[in-house]
């Protein structure tokens, strides 16, 4: 990045290849993108991506849906306490539950594309 007093400039590296910040490494990722292992990556993110997004799509709209067409969720369980209250409740762990395995899958892809990185050094 150049910096003057006006304007921010920055410089775009190269299609071909560009530096690698931890030790200045030039990387082909035209063959990186060819390679078995990439693709595999590649794959294996989206199936997650998509499955974990589903799911917490299906899980999040599945509580109006069941509260407003059925009477399913109106049982009381305890008091004025109604399974539409627990279900609800039970949201926030989930979105937590859901967050922490994201994280660390997400910690698994970066090692991945660290080790393709490492394994396409030229």
């Amino acid at each position: 990045m150049i910096q003057t007093d006006e304007k921010v400039f920055v410089e775009q590296p190269s299609i071909k290849s560009t530096e690698y910040s931890e030790n200045k490494t030039t990387f082909d990722y035209s063959s990186i993108v060819k390679s078995d292992h990439f693709k595999k990556m590649c794959k294996e993110k989206t199936v997650f991506t998509v499955s974990y997004t589903i799911f917490y799509m299906l899980y999040s709209l599945l509580l109006p849906y069941l509260a407003l067409s059925t009477n399913l969720l109106n049982g009381k369980i305890i008091g004025e306490i109604s399974w539409a209250w627990i279900y609800a409740i039970s949201m926030i762990p989930m979105s937590f539950i859901v967050c922490s395995i994201y994280l660390k899958k997400a910690d698994y892809f970066d090692k991945e594309a660290k080790k393709i990185l490492e394994n396409q050094e030229v």
